[in-house]
């Protein structure tokens, strides 16, 4: 069953009970691939930390890989509420990049995030399917959401681009630089909330000189 199925049915699911045991797993899931990456999570590890049995689990994902794409996927949540295009309607573009610039940073600056990182990145190695289960259901699809944000406020006439998708992709390199391979190889990056706000205010507004009408 594919990924977006198994959203549709987590949505669907009307039993209080069922619920319950979803939010369970997925609970579960993310430690387990958080502290150990995919390789060295087990459905059986899995099962035990939520208090279901196995065949509860399979019933639900299938197999590990659409249970880890979910987990994926609910993390980004976090991230994708700011790329809604109906929050076009009464906010500014420049105040939603605002928001969403400091929400990546905040985001991807999160000591469990650089560790997930780095887990993830050795195991691609070894098997590059990993790395297209994360991607297709973490950043791939944030930069989907991004590229209908902006596809939307330039049918709006508030900004121009060539190529959206690399507008898209230049607002996150504009907003994290370097930053995410020096977290990855082990450099602590202080930033102060005021540092953070300044680092975005730039980023953004550098973004959208290149993009202005």
């Amino acid at each position: 069953m594919k990924n977006a199925d198994h959203t549709n049915m987590l949505l669907h699911t009307d039993r209080p009970a069922s619920q319950r045991k979803i939010v369970d797993i997925l609970a579960a899931a993310r430690t387990e691939f958080f502290a150990n990456g995919f390789s060295a999570t087990s459905i059986e590890a899995i099962a035990a930390r939520a208090c279901v049995s196995k065949v509860t689990v399979y019933s639900w994902f299938k197999n590990k890989e659409n249970l880890f794409g979910e987990v994926v996927k609910t993390e980004c949540s976090q991230m994708r509420k700011y790329y809604v295009v109906e929050n076009l309607e009464g906010t500014r573009l420049r105040d939603i990049l605002i928001s969403a610039a400091h929400g990546m940073l905040n985001f991807l600056m999160r000591d469990e995030m650089v560790r997930f990182e780095r887990v993830l990145a050795a195991e691609v190695n070894r098997d590059p399917k990993i790395g297209e289960y994360f991607l297709d259901n973490g950043p791939r699809m944030l930069l989907g959401d991004l590229t209908n944000l902006l596809n939307a406020a330039i049918k709006r006439g508030e900004i121009r681009s060539e190529n959206v998708t690399e507008s898209a992709e230049m607002f996150a390199g504009l907003t994290m630089g370097r930053m995410d391979l020096f977290l990855r190889y082990g450099h602590k990056v202080m930033m102060t909330e005021e540092d953070k706000k300044k680092r975005v205010n730039r980023a953004v507004d550098a973004w959208l000189t290149l993009h202005r009408i």
